[in-house]
């Protein structure tokens, strides 16, 4: 099993475009203390130091956004949040601003950035959220619905939306270990301008924060091995429909694959050396190919009395240590989210020739995980998806359990069992 990672990565999101104009803002905040608990952090980026400023709230308001109606329902309703939150011309409106807290200020050639830490005015952004009909479950489907037919819909007795599904505290723990156990792939931009040499040294650094972090991470040789070994079977088995890094990462037992793009730059000056870089790091989920986050970081002028490699060497590591733990935060928190629904483990069933009983095989485990799905079936295997809040080795039980059930299926073996894929061979 992979080993345990340290929980809590700090949790950002990319900069939010803030247009300040004249009109009117959103309601004043109220006067009640908001909960210790519900301060975030944020990120802004702007040639205005109090534009960046600005930015920043509001990106942790953006996080405070997700933590009440979920990950799904704000990019949903993304485009009304932006027209009545996000793009308020008073931000202070939505936090606390005696608990601002600054938490890194840098300029970077023309522009400023800031992160910042701040409470947020709970029961403003609600407000908020309840005027755009963007309030709890409901939320994706409201932001669909146009402003005049969403109030109409609103006059209207609305039925009872089926309550979800509470999470039991041992489904919750396992979701829990799960990211925080997920094991992670990093690679760089294949089409990427930048030299090869600085390309693969962004990798190294980001395998060595993780790795730094007690964050599980896939050796970069392996991936160029395997790249280099398996093209023509990604070829065949894909038709290139997903990326060959998407496709790496799965045959790697990754759950999070992270893509590092960007550029470097340096000058010398007499016998001092300067660099800088901008890089974009992105996180995606392995098994889906769904952007779970994504971070831009520019870095201050670096120096050494090297070489000019050297000192682009250090504003790379600047760079992705810094935008590193904001991507890891955004995925572990969208993770958590969408693991509630199950986590997605391949079963593997070999010598699959009575086609009736493997359909009752399907019928019964069916109802002990969360949802099960065939990708194929032949007389040699029947492969499936299955979804359920446990361990692969709690699959593997579920198996057994269920082929000693069916006649035909008693003599069952397990054959492999390997990251989050499982095979048996059926004993038929």
């Amino acid at each position: 099993m992979r080993k345990g990672i340290r929980a809590g990565a700090v949790l950002s999101t990319a900069v939010l475009l803030l247009v300040l104009s004249c009109a009117s803002g959103p309601p004043a905040a109220g006067g009640a203390e908001a909960a210790d608990s519900f301060v975030f952090e944020g990120y802004g980026q702007d040639a205005s130091m109090l534009t960046a400023m600005n930015k920043a709230k509001m990106s942790a308001v953006q996080q405070a956004v997700i933590d009440l109606i979920g990950v799904a329902n704000e990019r949903a309703g993304r485009d009304t949040l932006e027209e009545m939150l996000y793009n308020t011309a008073n931000p202070n409106a939505y936090v606390y601003t005696d608990t601002y807290e600054t938490l890194r200020k840098d300029k970077v050639g023309e522009e400023y950035i800031i992160e910042c830490r701040v409470k947020i005015n709970r029961e403003a952004v609600e407000r908020t959220l309840n005027a755009a009909g963007l309030t709890g479950e409901g939320g994706a489907e409201a932001a669909a619905v146009p402003a005049p037919a969403a109030a109409a819909a609103a006059a209207e007795p609305a039925a009872a939306a089926p309550a979800p599904v509470a999470l039991t505290p041992e489904e919750k723990r396992i979701i829990d270990r799960y990211v925080r156990n997920m094991t992670y792939m990093v690679y760089f931009n294949e089409e990427t301008a930048e030299d090869p040499f600085y390309a693969k040294t962004a990798v190294g650094i980001a395998n060595e924060y993780l790795t730094s972090n007690a964050l599980e991470a896939i050796d970069m040789t392996q991936v160029e091995s395997l790249k280099k070994d398996q093209q023509l079977v990604y070829e065949e088995e894909t038709g290139q429909a997903i990326s060959i890094i998407q496709w790496l990462a799965q045959k790697l037992n990754a759950d999070v694959y992270i893509e590092i793009d960007g550029r470097t730059s340096g000058e010398t000056v007499g016998d001092k050396y300067y660099g800088q870089a901008n890089v974009t790091v992105k996180g995606f989920e392995a098994s889906t190919g769904r952007l779970l986050g994504s971070q831009p970081w520019n870095s201050p002028k670096t120096f050494s009395t090297a070489s000019e490699e050297a000192a682009r060497i250090n504003a790379l590591q600047t760079s992705v240590y810094k935008a590193m733990p904001h991507v890891i935060g955004q995925a572990q928190t969208y993770m958590a989210k969408t693991l509630q629904d199950g986590i997605k483990y391949e079963l593997i069933v070999q010598n699959s020739v009575d086609t009736r009983l493997m359909s009752s095989f399907r019928r019964k485990l069916a109802k002990e995980v969360k949802d099960i799905e065939t990708v194929s079936q032949t007389a040699e295997e029947t492969r499936y998806s299955v979804y359920l809040i446990g361990s692969i080795e709690d699959l593997a039980d579920m198996v057994y359990d269920v082929a000693e059930t069916l006649p035909g299926m008693e003599g069952i073996e397990l054959i492999l069992l390997r990251g989050k894929s499982v095979t048996f061979d059926s004993g038929m």
